[in-house]
């Protein structure tokens, strides 16, 4: 039995103005056959589950291709063209299959396709032809739509944020596929689609209301004869018209029992929508409740909201620190030219400079400090624990860790890179265990990491391209009426 495996995995902002080009998903993550079993194999993607579950259900994987950026702006026409020409290359040249495994993510949008994961999945099936059973991997922050769903056979979504279970719902695909193959299932799906928003803030599975959601969702896989059940909590910065929340039952052979189980998850997350709003505090609230938070018995870790696409160069956690007198924080930003200013005056050097805001005008001005170049790396680290997404290897570029006369540490990177794991602090030689405050720039992801040494991890509501406060983007492509946008939005 020969599965191919393959993805092209990116989670699109359309409010951000960099666009994401071939280039983009060349520095983040661009491999190819036996490269792919080197960089996933032993981490905990849904990669490395298309390779567990090939042992553990007994087919051949040939990894062909698959490529990731982060949270980036609208993916380019020619990158789009490019990489998918080679996807389908290799599915043809390969050829032919039992089944494909497709790793998407579901909330990645083109110039040419705003449903480009269901694109993807279109040219998958006319490259295999309609009798291959294909299943597809997505991430709970996909805009689920029919296209995506009636181009393979099954759908399996995460269910964790931060997302620990890609691994997981991967054999879970993995599983579906192969009996389908051998016929013992006759897999059917029903999606349903409801006009509401997820807040950003609200979006944690651990926590409520996210919590009741996905223990309804458990409830579902328990009933006679569903495969699979899946919330797509959407991605509120993706502006296309399937923007939103939805619902995703996988049956055998029952269409109605599938239609009637995302119905019945539908309804209750719509009677509970007002639950689903933002609540995040501000900027100087966060802050000073870390500063009047106890001393020695951890950090507060606050989430930078408004800079949730990876670790940016967002500087108004910091100017307020500032202003307030917060000392022992520590924080990333991503500033290649301050790092090559770091390099030039080398280590144990003191120098003044101008650090973050240079990206765009969203996410504050750059701030100015002095302070102490205690070390430069290369930027590559690793993780082996259970972090966000279960990727093991990463690249920030060159970095600088800078302390300032503020008391102040600040991490410099060359390249964008998620807050999603203490390794990185690790490998520059700062433990973020001992600070009294440490800004993660993010939502819901860094929790994995940041949860097991934090004294409490706090939002702050910060400006920025995943700001909190939808109502502050223009939106032009998105399905109207839509909760909360629309307070009179309807669902039966």
């Amino acid at each position: 039995m020969r599965i191919a495996a393959l993805g092209m995995l990116q989670e699109t902002n359309t409010f951000k103005s960099t666009p994401t080009t071939y280039e983009s998903f060349e520095r983040v993550e661009m491999l190819r056959g036996d490269e792919i079993a080197a960089r996933h194999r032993t981490a905990s993607s849904s990669l490395t589950g298309c390779f567990e579950g090939a042992g553990r259900f007994g087919f051949d994987l040939i990894p062909l291709f698959f490529t990731t950026t982060g949270p980036t702006s609208w993916i380019t026409k020619d990158a789009f063209d490019r990489i998918t020409a080679e996807m389908m290359h290799l599915l043809h040249q390969h050829g032919p299959w039992d089944g494909v495994l497709l790793c998407q993510h579901g909330a990645a949008a083109s110039e040419e396709f705003p449903d480009m994961d269901g694109e993807v999945a279109r040219r998958v099936r006319q490259a295999v032809g309609p009798g291959v059973p294909v299943a597809m991997t997505l991430d709970l922050h996909s805009n689920i739509t029919w296209k995506m769903v009636d181009n393979v056979t099954a759908t399996v979504v995460y269910r964790t944020n931060p997302h620990l279970d890609a691994k997981e719902r991967a054999i879970e695909a993995a599983d579906i596929l192969v009996r389908t193959i051998r016929d013992e299932l006759h897999p059917v799906q029903w999606l349903e689609q409801i006009p509401m928003v997820i807040n950003i803030v609200k979006q944690a599975t651990s926590l409520e209301p996210m919590r009741s959601v996905m223990n309804d969702v458990e409830t579902v896989i328990q009933r006679p004869g569903i495969l699979s059940a899946s919330c797509g909590q959407g991605y509120p910065y993706t502006d296309v018209n399937e923007m939103g929340v939805s619902f995703l039952v996988v049956a055998d052979g029952d269409t109605d029992a599938a239609r009637d189980a995302a119905r019945w998850l539908a309804r209750r997350t719509w009677a509970n929508r007002a639950l689903f709003n933002n609540d995040a505090p501000s900027v100087t609230e966060s802050l000073t409740r870390a500063m009047n938070a106890p001393e020695g018995e951890g950090p507060t870790v606050i989430m930078d909201v408004g800079d949730n696409v990876g670790a940016g160069d967002s500087t108004f956690l910091l100017a307020e620190a500032r202003r307030l007198g917060v000392r022992g924080l520590l924080m990333t930003l991503l500033d290649p030219e301050a790092v090559q200013q770091c390099i030039a005056a080398g280590v144990g050097a003191d120098l003044t400079l101008k650090v973050g805001g240079k990206t765009d005008h969203m996410h504050g001005e750059p701030v100015e400090v002095t302070g102490h170049v205690r070390a430069i790396s290369d930027g590559r680290f690793e993780e082996t624990g259970p972090i966000h997404g279960g990727f093991r290897f990463f690249n920030a570029g060159t970095m600088a860790a800078l302390d300032t006369t503020d008391g102040h540490s600040l991490v410099l990177t060359s390249r964008r890179v998620p807050n999603i794991s203490r390794q990185q602090m690790y490998s520059i030689g700062i433990f973020p265990e001992r600070y009294r405050v440490v800004v993660a720039k993010g939502v819901v992801a860094p929790r994995a990491a940041y949860e097991p040494i934090a004294r409490e991890i706090l939002m702050a509501n910060t400006p920025g391209v995943t700001s909190a406060n939808l109502s502050t983007f223009d939106y032009r492509n998105r399905r109207r009426p839509l909760y909360p946008f629309e307070e009179d939005a309807a669902y039966e």
